[in-house]
């Protein structure tokens, strides 16, 4: 979202001239995200795993809550700044989504296509909203895996680790050798029974 809003800054002809560009980095990596929470779907699904929209809401908002979440919540929604992008990042530099595409570095999502937590379809449709504005996005679905798998149980189990090796062919730019294997830091029995208590 940082990027987001640095750009609109970029693009909105505020005055002055920003410290940093989005553009001037190798690349974002987004990994089992939120990024629509003005989604009232997504909303739903929360409350209904326990967390509550007034602590969804809570930390989605910094704090809002009730009918102010709601109408504030779409300014938390990178999806959302992107719907609005067209229309409003532009000023007079080039604006709109071709502006934004020129400030935004190449973007990875990565995601578990088990996720119950954050559901896969964030990651697709926050995809789709920055394919909409132009920017190169690459998409990478682990089948099976839980919101925690990619980045907490997989490195725990050891062997090959993909999330790992996106992230390294990412930044590389270029699919490489697979990475060596990775020793186990755990059993995999113990692993299995926290995967059981981890409420994600």
């Amino acid at each position: 979202m940082a990027l987001l809003r640095q750009a609109e800054w970029e693009l909105g002809g505020y005055g002055g001239s920003s410290p940093w560009s989005p553009a001037a980095l190798a690349g974002f990596v987004g990994i089992s995200g939120v990024y629509a929470p003005d989604d009232r779907r997504l909303v739903e699904h929360f409350d209904k795993k326990g967390l509550y929209r007034e602590l969804f809401w809570s930390i989605m908002e910094a704090g809002f809550s009730g009918s102010r979440a709601d109408e504030a919540l779409h300014r938390a929604s990178p999806v959302a700044i992107l719907r609005e992008c067209g229309a409003e990042c532009g000023g007079g530099s080039g604006g709109g989504s071709e502006g934004l595409a020129r400030t935004q570095p190449p973007v990875l999502l990565c995601h578990g296509s088990a996720d119950t937590s954050a559901p896969p379809s964030q990651s697709a449709d926050y995809a789709a909203a920055l394919r909409g504005a132009g920017v190169h996005v690459t998409e990478r679905y682990y089948s099976g895996k839980t919101h925690t798998d990619p980045f907490v149980t997989d490195p725990i189990l050891g062997g090959h680790d993909a999330l790992l090796e996106d992230i390294v062919a990412f930044v590389r730019g270029e699919r490489g050798d697979r990475l060596p294997a990775l020793p186990a830091l755990l059993p995999r029995l113990l692993v299995d029974i926290a995967r059981m208590m981890v409420p994600f």
